[in-house]
């Protein structure tokens, strides 16, 4: 560390409160660094992770602090005066077709006016420059998926200065919504904020576990796999927002449900068919039949039945506690987890070196999270179910959840071959 840069940092670190690590650069001759430094928490924000090389880049975090801006937490956005700038995304297919930029350069795409909570607000989209705080920003971001240019399409928002109760995160959100779903529904280009998780996201999935290919010629037995959940499985590795990849891989887990109660009630009714006294007491035994029928057919007492025995139908117990020790979160899965959403979401420890509980306790911790995510209403009646919010906390928890739906998943689908 020079000594220019060790007083800059140091100067950064008393005025703006921020915590600095120094890291060495995994690609040290190609880019010839002695360290790189990751720059935390500014205002508390524990989301953003500012990443610096040099001087030249602590000047530029330096001027960026001094303008006192707002970091949104949950997307990327700042906020500077009385200006609001928004990085946006295309989702749509005709969202793609991108607008001339040399044709917008100096103009704005789209300009709107809206009244909001007492505010008279003036909207554009239009594309960021050089000069844009929001650009500014980017540049300086730690990020390892960031799919956007250094001056991307943005929306701005200029006049909100009555922030509600609720914050201008709230404020803002609500604004967003209303606009490009307006301009979604009307002019058929639908755009989406650009979710600061995406950026930042390291799975705990380990990718050295996985063999060199071979240069001989590999000789492979021909296995008859069910293609839904091969579609299943690669949507959940397309898919970007992590509570639907957790039900993707769910998805995998449920196909065999009903298949798995449609054997329970099979083999009970031939076992009651092959009794002895069947001809004596076949009223008695169509009863049992009836009953088991109803019991199956109970919604809310059977969906977690289902689940425990497709579990225990495909899995083995030691092989996918050895497949999370390998990722290096075993520890994570034998304690209680708590989500805080509308209300405190539990979700149960796994007993590793229990056989007797082990399944039960899988089950519970795997609907439990499924039932949150499908159910978003958060007037949903809470013993049923606490309809999932994906804070920054929950999403970091829901990460690691998603490990183990994803190796349960894998391991179905190898199960399950013909």
């Amino acid at each position: 560390m020079t000594k220019n840069i060790k007083e800059k940092l140091e100067s950064l670190k008393k005025k703006y409160s921020v915590d600095i690590e120094e890291k060495k650069p995994i690609l040290l001759i190609k880019n010839n660094l002695e360290s790189v430094y990751h720059i935390r928490n500014y205002k508390d924000n524990t989301s953003i992770t500012f990443l610096v090389r040099n001087e030249n880049d602590i000047d530029k975090l330096q001027n960026l602090f001094d303008i006192n801006p707002y970091l949104y937490n949950d997307y990327l956005a700042i906020q500077t005066n009385d200006s609001i700038q928004i990085a946006l995304f295309p989702i749509s297919f005709r969202g793609y077709r991108s607008f001339d930029r040399e044709e917008y350069e100096n103009t704005n795409i789209l300009s709107l006016k809206m009244f909001y909570k007492k505010n008279e607000l003036d909207i554009c989209i239009k594309y960021s420059n050089e000069h844009s705080f929001i650009s500014k920003y980017i540049q300086l971001i730690k990020s390892i998926r960031l799919r956007l240019r250094e001056n991307p399409l943005i929306l701005e928002i200029k006049g909100l200065k009555k922030i509600s109760d609720e914050g201008i995160e709230t404020d803002t959100r609500n604004i967003i919504n209303s606009i490009l779903f307006d301009i979604e529904y009307t002019y058929g280009y639908g755009f989406e904020t650009v979710s600061i998780d995406s950026l930042t996201r390291i799975l705990h999935r380990k990718v050295n576990t996985f063999p060199e290919i071979p240069s001989d010629t590999i000789n492979l037995v021909y296995k008859k796999y069910i293609p839904e959940l091969i579609e299943y499985f690669h949507i959940a590795e397309k898919v970007d927002y992590l509570p639907f990849k957790f039900i993707c891989y769910y998805h995998i887990i449920e196909y065999f449900s009903d298949k798995s109660a449609y054997h329970v009630v099979a083999e009970y009714i031939k076992k009651l068919i092959l009794k002895p006294d069947f001809h004596t007491k076949s009223n008695q035994y169509v009863a049992q039949a009836i009953n088991i029928f109803k019991k199956e057919n109970d919604r809310y007492t059977t969906d977690k039945i289902k689940i425990e025995r497709v579990l225990q139908q495909f899995l083995d117990k030691e092989e996918l506690i050895k497949q999370l020790a390998s990722k290096g979160i075993s520890e994570h899965f034998e304690q209680e987890v708590e989500l805080k959403c509308s209300k405190p979401l539990k979700l149960p420890k796994i007993d590793l070196k229990n056989d007797s509980s082990f399944f039960q306790n899988l089950t519970k911790r795997i609907y439990s999270l499924r039932c949150s995510i499908v159910h978003s209403n958060p007037e949903f009646d809470d013993t049923k179910a606490i309809p999932f919010t994906p804070t920054q906390t929950n999403l970091e928890i829901l990460k690691v959840e998603i490990e183990l739906v994803y190796e349960i998943a894998k391991t179905i689908i190898v199960e399950s071959k013909e």
